[in-house]
């Protein structure tokens, strides 16, 4: 992620109100109660009323005079503010919440101050799935994500980071239906954050809420044009993850409609085209799912309901059993996807049919193809 280039025009702010650094150091390094409770320096508030994140960083760097513990202290303060603006500036609220992300990120402060490090990712998270935010600016929600997702994943405690790559997660089906190329970046890295075992192990179940929501995702068609290559890659990775015996168990059907998913993306002839080997890592972790006895000794049928969809007999669903239900804003996208299969075209005729017009109806917003290219490239979103 590109490092900003703050802008120095806070640094005037600061001389004129005469704050300065040493007040902060009463506040402590791990405290974030105390931290969100302390008044919040003019400088920052002012920088944070300007919605701009570069001055706000800005702020943090020059109050906090390179010490990580301050630092800590102040990003705490600037993600409180930004919740409370949540209902009535949005973009302001977000900006600063990208800012006090940002200044978390660092090594140093992480290791110097690590509950501050967690109270700020997972204060910016409940702002990023906000409904006011959501539903004004979904796309600067899921830039926010993004960067709360990465600052999450370095940290030392996976049941939080299992936590935020939920909130991410959902976030990126938000956004779907207005960027797939961004929904499916997303979405991909949510996946791969919750592939670590001890991520899986602590948080089982918000482990199948990611991958379930991620099968969603990977099987709607304008997630598969514009990102093909992504999406074969998050398929690949969902096939494994909900193979994992403690992630399986949560909800064995839904897990077999996840598997179902993975292998109907990976299959559909635009993925096929762009990854042709997605198909074979994904069949091979289906056959080896299919013979796992730790999957059979909490599903009796998962031998046959495994090679059923090998067979091309499952077909991809948006209605995944145990998983949440969808947040996309608009009507479910249709999920049944064309295979290379065609010994199965007869049989998916019936469900073809059924679901026409939905895809009609999803094809006319397809006249602006989307690179598939990074979606992510500041420090936060704009």
């Amino acid at each position: 992620m590109k490092r900003m280039k703050w802008v120095a025009g806070i640094a005037a702010v600061v001389a004129v109100t005469g704050l300065g650094v040493p007040a902060l150091a009463q506040q402590g390094g791990n405290a974030p109660g105390a931290a969100a409770q302390a008044p919040l320096p003019p400088a920052l508030q002012a920088a944070i009323l300007t919605g701009n994140p570069q001055q706000v960083r800005q702020a943090i760097d020059t109050l906090s005079g390179g010490n990580p513990q301050r630092a800590a202290v102040l990003a705490t303060q600037v993600v409180v503010a930004a919740e409370r603006l949540v209902q009535t500036n949005p973009q302001a609220a977000i900006q600063a919440a990208a800012a006090a992300v940002e200044s978390v990120r660092n090594t140093t402060v992480q290791t110097t101050s690590p509950q501050q490090t967690e109270s700020v990712l997972t204060t910016a998270a409940r702002i990023f799935v906000s409904p006011p935010v959501q539903n004004t600016l979904p796309e600067a929600a899921a830039g926010l994500a993004a960067a709360t997702l990465s600052a999450a994943a370095t940290t030392n405690n996976p049941t939080m980071v299992a936590q935020v790559a939920a909130q991410a997660v959902s976030a990126a089906e938000r956004v779907l239906n207005i960027n797939p190329a961004a929904a499916v970046q997303l979405a991909a890295s949510a996946v791969q954050t919750v592939r670590a075992q001890p991520v899986v192990q602590s948080s089982p179940n918000q482990t199948f809420q990611v991958v379930t929501t991620a099968a969603r995702i990977m099987v709607n068609p304008d997630a598969q044009r514009v990102a093909p290559v992504g999406v074969a890659g998050m398929a690949t990775a969902v096939a494994q993850v909900i193979s994992n015996p403690t992630v399986y168990q949560v909800s064995p059907s839904g897990a077999i409609q996840v598997m179902a998913n993975s292998y109907a993306a990976v299959s559909s002839q635009t993925v096929s085209a762009a990854a042709p080997a997605a198909t074979q890592s994904v069949v091979q972790t289906l056959n080896q799912a299919s013979n796992a006895q730790n999957l059979s000794s909490v599903n009796a049928s998962n031998g046959a309901q495994v090679n059923a969809i090998l067979a091309g007999q499952v077909q991809a669903s948006t209605t995944i059993p145990g998983a949440p239900q969808s947040t996309q804003p608009t009507t479910t996208t249709t999920t049944t996807q064309q295979t290379t299969n065609q010994q199965n075209q007869q049989q998916q005729a019936q469900n073809n049919q059924n679901t026409t017009n939905n895809q009609d109806n999803n094809n006319q917003n397809n006249n602006n193809p989307v690179r598939e290219e990074s979606i992510f490239t500041q420090g936060s979103p704009t």
